[in-house]
């Protein structure tokens, strides 16, 4: 009769041991990130987003990092829809930053809510967030997160998307953007105000503003274009207090 040798699966189990042991080592170290790229972002810098996104000493491993964004539910952050992590190498990551498309924010009871251009409110903040203006002078009779604005008229929103696209094409930001009982539109720069009215020539009257704006660094008052058209073009300046 055949006999076994004594030890002989104790030392197939150490072989395995030592064979794991060795792919986690080398799992650990040549993972390890040493190289990340960040692509899509705007609200937030490259740092700001690494920091967010590698928050313990195993998001430190490429591999893990990949897996946990594919498989397991992450730490939602402020203005951002989702990241997308894929591996560019054993120890480099690309992040994919998906913002949430954001034209301005309403101040309610101390918080600032921050909506997109359908009006539905996607983040709140304490914070405010430069290069996104406030909008005032909006009347809506319910807010909530995740939740559309409740405006008598719905053409607003319309409105807002058409002047936020038009300052960010002639690189301009103005703190506020004002709407009056009629829509008539009001940008907020510091100490002076832009009367732009109601009426039609809205590209051309933000993009005249753009050439005047030069002139209007350090002054107060009302430059008032509300009649201002590719034909009549008056502008006058309402100087301050």
């Amino acid at each position: 009769m055949k006999k076994h040798r004594p030890g002989k699966g104790f030392l197939i189990a150490a072989i395995i041991a030592v064979i794991f042991a060795i792919a986690v080592v080398l799992v650990v170290t040549l993972f390890q990130i040493r190289d990340i790229e960040v692509v899509g972002n705007s609200h937030y810098s490259q740092q700001e987003i690494v920091d967010r996104v590698i928050t313990d000493k195993y998001s430190a491993n490429s591999l893990y990092l990949y897996l946990k964004y594919q498989y397991l539910e992450t730490e939602p952050i402020p203005f951002v829809d989702k990241i997308e992590v894929s591996l560019k190498g054993p120890g480099k990551v690309s992040l994919r930053v998906y913002e949430k498309s954001i034209v301005g924010y309403v101040t309610y009871m101390g918080a600032n809510f921050y909506f997109d251009k359908d009006g539905v409110v996607v983040e709140s903040s304490s914070e405010i967030t430069e290069g996104i203006p406030c909008i005032s002078g909006l009347k809506f009779d319910s807010l909530a997160l995740y939740q559309k604005l409740n405006v008598k008229d719905e053409s607003i929103f319309q409105r807002i998307l058409d002047i936020t696209q038009l300052v960010k094409k002639y690189d301009l930001s103005p703190d506020q953007i004002e709407f009056g009982s009629n829509q008539e539109l009001t940008l907020h720069f510091d100490q002076v105000r832009i009367a732009l009215g109601n009426s039609g020539s809205l590209d051309e009257k933000v993009g005249r503003l753009y050439e005047l704006y030069p002139d209007l660094e350090g002054r107060s008052g009302v430059l008032r274009m509300e009649n201002y058209t590719e034909d009549s073009k008056f502008i006058s300046f309402e100087q301050g207090e």
